[in-house]
């Protein structure tokens, strides 16, 4: 409402004013546009806090109520902006705030201002208990080891002023954002101080014979070898040998990242074993990776062992990752020495299901009108198919997978709930799914679809990343040779000057053909090809080759038609009597006539089956040599 007094003789005898009717989301907007409101959290924006804080600091000087400023830092909020898709990033940034909304009522005035920074202002006299609540999101935030289904690590840093501590209003901002920063400074790289945390320093790590890496996932950076892995690599014994070196560039002499690499299938909780040959060792090393945080960033810490040396570490798990190896090698040998590709695919689909004891496994590949459709299924016995509910399925309905796939090969979901709350159109046609590993498929960088591992046995799950990432780009392979036997067939099949079918497919169409089926046979010749190669060339000859090819796919199609020799060309109609079957003749006389082509027809109707084709080419091929007769006749008369 707006208001304006009317006087008269100085007096206020009335009121003028007008109404606006509040549109509640206009103005949410409006405040989000002038960064009063921010969209995802709901506090108030770096300008909205501006003017609260602006207005707080007021009420302390007027009113000598001091006030306190807590500003709250979750640094690996930049580094997740580029891994992870916007409705994860706003997910964190929901469980975050959600968090900060328990500290009480410092969180009436809390503003998000960007980059992992919350900023709260409250009056002191209202905030009891404070330390030990932050302490309390502190302990929550940095136990978090996964968020709407998506691995994650974060920290919290926090630091707090009061307004009597500064000199106005700005000069409190510049204070409490040097304080957060010696705070942050302060914090040693893998401090945990809640739960059962094992800490360790730098000379502790310098000072073990396996090699220790630590490498940032995201830039694939390295942040720290230790002195056992500086030897193992034969690097000199200083940080500048590493320092502004990416991963796969020392540890595998490759320009870009490995395809195998195993960053988007590792987790804070466990460390997963692989054996690996490098090309700096005269054997192959046991190599151990875990997430860990690192000057907040998150790092894979890797531990490796020299096998060639005998550094066997753990026998027991040892054993576990030959067993492993020894189960992908037999998978892989069982599905390439098929002659087949597709039995092969089936093959490997159907012992990975039966070794994760999984509820189905499915490929699914693309198509270029944008959609994906599920082509292999391998179920359990008691598990009906789907595959006629996954088909065509536009990928707009799944974007959340490839948008995960933009950053990471391989999906991971143990608890399938949360993603599908964040994503409520995820596979809609997919129902009791409580867990599912995928795996992207490419070839030469081009996306061609995902595997999918449904419901995998419990005890099974770290099974299933491990098989599932070690047989993707195997089945990517294998679709490819498929591929390339269907065009190898499918060339087979064709004439390739002009794309009809050969004599091979005409045998092959035959066998199709339905009992008791009229067929009209027209056998085709044409007239002065050799005259054609002789003066204008084997060019000029090949094009009339295709011009009186192209006449017959217009009147029938490409896989009605063959080319029988040189010049010579068979169209097979179906289910046409004799009546039509000279029309049709007749038809494509006038047609060639017209454009200036010579061709002698021949036609004979016949019955299926066909028990001897060629009897029924050379009575076709008779009737031909007539009409090229009668054509030869009349030419002479003109």
């Amino acid at each position: 409402m707006t208001s304006f007094p009317i006087h008269q003789h100085s007096k206020i005898t009335g009121v003028f004013g007008y109404f606006r009717t509040a549109d509640e989301k206009e103005d949410q907007r409006q405040l989000e546009l002038l960064g009063i409101r921010d969209h995802v959290t709901g506090f108030l924006g770096y300008r909205g806090m501006i003017m609260a804080g602006m207005e707080i600091e007021e009420d302390r000087i007027h009113r000598k109520e001091d006030y306190l400023a807590l500003i709250l830092q979750v640094p690996e909020i930049k580094i997740l902006a580029h891994q992870y898709s916007p409705k994860v990033q706003q997910e964190i940034l929901k469980t975050i705030r959600d968090g900060i909304l328990k500290l009480g009522p410092i969180a009436n005035i809390a503003s998000y201002i960007g980059s992992g920074v919350f900023i709260c202002f409250g009056k002191t006299r209202f905030l009891d208990d404070l330390t030990e609540k932050i302490e309390q999101l502190k302990a929550h935030i940095e136990g978090l080891t996964s968020i709407a289904g998506v691995s994650c690590t974060l920290t919290l840093n926090y630091t707090t002023i009061r307004g009597s501590e500064a000199h106005g209003f700005n000069t409190l901002l510049y204070q409490l954002a040097k304080r957060l920063n010696d705070v942050t400074s302060q914090r040693w790289h893998f401090e945990r101080p809640h739960g059962e945390i094992i800490e360790l320093n730098v000379n502790q790590l310098d000072s073990l014979d396996d090699g220790i890496a630590l490498t940032d996932i995201a830039t694939y950076d390295f942040l720290f070898l230790n002195h056992a892995m500086l030897r193992m690599m034969h690097l000199p014994n200083t940080p500048d040998a590493y320092k502004g070196k990416k991963c796969y560039e020392l540890l595998a002499g490759r320009v870009a990242p490995c395809a195998d690499c195993a960053n988007s299938i590792l987790a804070r909780d466990a460390f997963r074993t692989c054996r690996r040959a490098m090309r700096f060792t005269s054997g192959s090393v046991l190599q151990r990776d875990t997430l860990v945080p690192w000057d907040g960033r998150t790092a894979r810490f890797s531990i490796m062992t020299d096998l060639q040396h005998g550094q066997m570490g753990n026998e027991q798990e040892r054993k576990s990752l030959l067993h492993r190896e020894e189960v992908i090698n037999d998978i892989i040998a069982m599905g390439i020495h098929e002659s087949d590709p597709e039995e092969g695919i089936h093959k490997i689909m159907a012992k990975v299901g039966e070794i994760l004891q999984a509820e189905r496994v499915l490929i699914f590949e693309e198509s270029t009108n944008g959609t994906v459709s599920a082509t292999y299924e391998w179920r359990r016995d008691t598990a009906g198919s789907i595959m006629k509910d996954v088909q065509n399925i536009p990928r707009a309905r799944i974007q959340p997978l490839y948008d995960h796939f933009a950053h990471s090969r391989m999906l991971i979901l143990n608890d399938t709930d949360s993603f599908l709350q964040l994503h409520p159109g995820f596979q809609p046609v997919l129902h009791g799914i409580t867990s599912l590993v995928s795996g992207h498929l490419m070839q030469s960088g081009r996306s061609i679809g995902f595997t999918e591992i449904i419901n995998p046995a419990s005890e099974a799950f770290a099974s299933a990343t491990f098989l599932l990432s070690s047989l993707t780009s195997v089945l990517a392979i294998m679709l490819r040779n498929r591929d390339m036997i269907r065009r190898l067939e499918a060339y087979s099949y064709r004439d390739h000057l002009t794309g009809v079918g050969n004599r091979r497919a005409l045998l092959s169409y035959i066998r199709t053909i339905p009992d008791d089926t009229s067929l009209a046979f027209i056998f085709g010749d044409i007239n002065g090809l050799k005259k054609e190669n002789d003066t204008k060339g084997h060019e000029a000859g090949d094009r009339l080759i295709q011009r009186s090819a192209d006449v017959l796919v217009e009147a029938a199609d490409r896989d009605h038609v063959f080319r029988m020799g040189g010049d010579e060309f068979l169209l097979i109609a179906e289910n046409i009597g004799q009546k039509d079957a000279d029309a049709f003749l007749q038809s494509l006389q006038e047609t060639y006539a017209a454009r200036r082509l010579s061709v002698a027809l021949g036609c004979t109707v016949q019955k299926s089956p066909i028990t001897n084709i060629d009897a029924v080419l050379s009575e076709t091929d008779a009737l031909m040599y007539e009409n090229k007769r009668r054509m030869h006749e009349q030419a002479g008369q003109v």
